[in-house]
């Protein structure tokens, strides 16, 4: 049988980055492909080394800065909070343990290269794998490291933003016409593609849509609640959120659980029942039970879609990078719950979702990406 090896972002500490890599390599196991994920260790990953090689095509110094100070709050909030820091690792390392077949781990982008990766088929899988803002060589992102001889395909691989400087097209054509077959989960990266090399991808769904609510239910650690509550899934602080959270309480009386990375308390914290130890299972197993979400997150959304729960997505006036949320808002007929800061909502509109109508798009859209896998894949 052909061997497939996936990259994507992995061990990063992060729900959705995570189990989108699993999400991948379970679909293509129960579609008979033999797989696992190379263990290419992100440049976040406190274990990674850099090298020159690994340096970024642009230095961004904002998002320097802005890496430095998360990883700052980790490492301050770990040591002050060493209980939680380590059940958290734990259960993020016990999820791949026991579902994820993972390759030996690659901790530099030498050893990466320096590698002779035996597989037929190699996946560049999702996540914001292409986005030029990230601080590292995105060169393996483009299976560079892989041998001639192997099939080459890109998988729902995000660009996170809705345009390439024109300084960096000579590069990026290079790069993806080192791919046999190209997709990508947003409408925005196909028409990148298209300009940069005049070539069509593929429009196909995010890993996580691969799996139905139910094979998400078989493998997640049930919350154990009679209680309703608003699952609020905010990375950093966000008075707007904050403030709709409390106006949606106010109305429902549900009670506020916000899940989150182990940093610092914010000052709302009173207020709402903050977990920062939950692991993937135990973060399906909150949305399971939530009767109403609000997220900044794009798998918060996806998850908000496959089990079936009210949300409001909520994006910054300030950044570029809401393609991958307009995109998918787009497709599912649901551009109305993606919230600009600041924008009024109408709290009697709240529940107001068609989820029938919703899964009868996303079935198709599903369907049309399982074709695609199986039609570039090498079995």
């Amino acid at each position: 049988m052909k061997k497939t090896g996936i990259i994507t972002i992995l061990n990063v500490n992060n729900y959705g980055a995570e189990l989108q890599a699993f999400a991948l390599h379970h679909k293509l196991k129960k579609l008979g492909y033999e797989n696992e994920i190379i263990n290419y260790l992100y440049y976040k990953n406190s274990a990674y080394k850099h090298e020159k090689k690994s340096k970024p095509l642009k230095t961004n110094y904002k998002n320097k800065l802005k890496d430095a100070i998360l990883a700052w709050i980790d490492k301050y909030s770990a040591l002050r909070y060493p209980k939680i820091a380590k059940i958290r690792k734990q259960r993020f390392a016990e999820f791949h343990k026991k579902h994820t077949q993972v390759s030996k781990t690659f901790k530099s982008f030498s050893e990466l290269y320096q590698a002779n990766h035996n597989y037929d088929n190699v996946i560049v899988g999702s996540d914001q794998v292409w986005n030029p803002n990230n601080g590292t060589n995105l060169e393996p992102y483009f299976l560079t490291f892989a041998p001639d001889n192997v099939n080459k395909i890109a998988y729902a691989s995000s660009f996170g933003i809705s345009e390439i400087p024109t300084s960096l097209h000579a590069t990026y054509n290079a790069w993806l016409n080192n791919l046999d077959y190209l997709s990508t989960r947003e409408s925005d990266g196909v028409k990148i593609i298209k300009e940069i090399t005049g070539k069509s991808a593929e429009h196909v769904v995010d890993p996580t849509l691969l799996l139905s609510k139910k094979e998400w239910e078989d493998i997640m650690v049930p919350y154990n609640t009679n209680e309703p509550y608003i699952l609020f899934f905010i990375f950093k602080r966000n008075t707007y959120a904050e403030q709709l959270a409390y106006k949606i309480q106010k109305r429902t009386g549900y009670k506020i659980i916000r899940i989150c990375k182990n940093e610092m308390p914010l000052e709302s914290d009173s207020k709402m029942i903050n977990i920062r130890d939950f692991g993937p299972l135990e973060f399906l197993g909150l949305y399971s039970k939530a009767a109403f979400v609000l997220t900044t997150s794009f798998h918060g959304s996806i998850f908000s879609l496959i089990f079936e729960k009210p949300f409001y997505t909520i994006t910054p006036n300030s950044k570029n990078n809401n393609s991958r949320q307009e995109s998918l808002m787009n497709i599912v007929g649901l551009k109305h719950r993606l919230l600009k800061e600041g924008t009024h909502v109408d709290l009697d509109t709240i529940n107001d979702i068609d989820f029938d109508a919703v899964k009868n798009i996303l079935s198709g859209e599903i369907q049309n990406s399982i074709q695609y896998l199986v039609k570039v894949l090498k079995k």
